[in-house]
């Protein structure tokens, strides 16, 4: 790999905030895992103390606002002691998504895009904006022959069957990726968060991602080589938590005894919360 920097990406309301404190605050004091915080690798933790807290309380944490997040970056070293940046750019997920909407990408962004050897594409299964498909049923068309013209569809914005393919389009671009061939790096992690409000129905991962999201699944394996990219199922809290009303359960167990991935092409829970990480550095 050419880097050793890992972007975190995902919309708002995706799941980054719990997944950056369940993260940082385990690997912050268990030396003993592939991947463990530098000491003094975080340039300011203050950014994560409320969710920190939040969590020892058995609480969510708030939404953070777009205008108080200046992104993250967290030095991490592996067994081998090679030194990792794992960078959160933005945690609003507002500011992820216009840069489709607008067609434009700050320079900040270019530079951590380019320069990153891998990116963990969080999103969430149950807010996912999935329009009618006008070939099997169309929506506010009344009956009987009408122009082309004159055939409409209610809905604002992008679908996200197509809005994350663009996002990824643009970001390749910027990274100065060709897709004329398929693409050797960065590597790929889709992340489909919070897990758990899906009911055990869903199957392994990437089967959820051909389901919902056709397009992207298709994209993805078209565009990048096999083994480059990878579809993931985590519940940072393996539970959901009220903003109000502390959960006295995972209080007094403590949030480092909670949450779980899912492993490609698997149906069980791993407690491991860096593998998603781990295997975007191939360690």
């Amino acid at each position: 790999m050419k880097a050793s920097d890992i972007l975190v990406l995902g919309g708002s309301d995706a799941g980054k905030t719990h997944y950056a404190g369940q993260l940082l605050g385990r690997m912050r004091h268990d030396r003993s895992g592939r991947l463990r915080v530098r000491r003094g690798g975080v340039d300011d933790l203050s950014k994560l103390e409320e969710v920190l807290a939040c969590l020892e309380e058995g609480r969510a944490a708030g939404h953070t606002p777009a205008e108080t997040w200046t992104g993250i970056r967290c030095e991490l070293e592996t067994d081998d002691g090679s030194s990792v940046v794992l960078e959160w750019p933005e945690y609003a997920g507002e500011r992820l998504f216009a840069l489709v909407d607008r067609r434009l990408m700050p320079d900040e962004w270019r530079e951590s895009v380019h320069s990153a050897s891998g990116w963990m594409l969080f999103i969430r299964p149950s807010r996912l904006k999935l329009y009618e498909d006008l070939l099997v049923r169309p929506t506010d068309v009344e009956q009987g022959h009408r122009a082309a013209s004159a055939l409409t569809v209610k809905g604002a914005g992008w679908d996200d069957r197509a809005r994350y393919v663009e996002l990824l389009q643009m970001l390749l671009f910027a990274a100065g990726q060709s897709t004329y061939k398929p693409v050797g790096g960065p590597r790929l992690a889709v992340v489909f968060s919070c897990w758990d409000e899906l009911n055990g129905e869903q199957g392994t991962p990437e089967q959820l991602l051909a389901e919902r999201l056709p397009l992207l699944h298709a994209f993805m394996q078209s565009t990048w080589r096999d083994g480059m990219w990878s579809v993931w199922g985590l519940s940072s809290l393996g539970r959901a938590l009220r903003k109000d009303e502390p959960d006295d359960d995972f209080r007094a167990r403590g949030p480092e005894n909670f949450g779980y991935v899912l492993r490609p092409g698997e149906v069980n829970e791993d407690r491991d919360l860096t593998s998603p990480v781990a295997w975007l550095l191939g360690v």
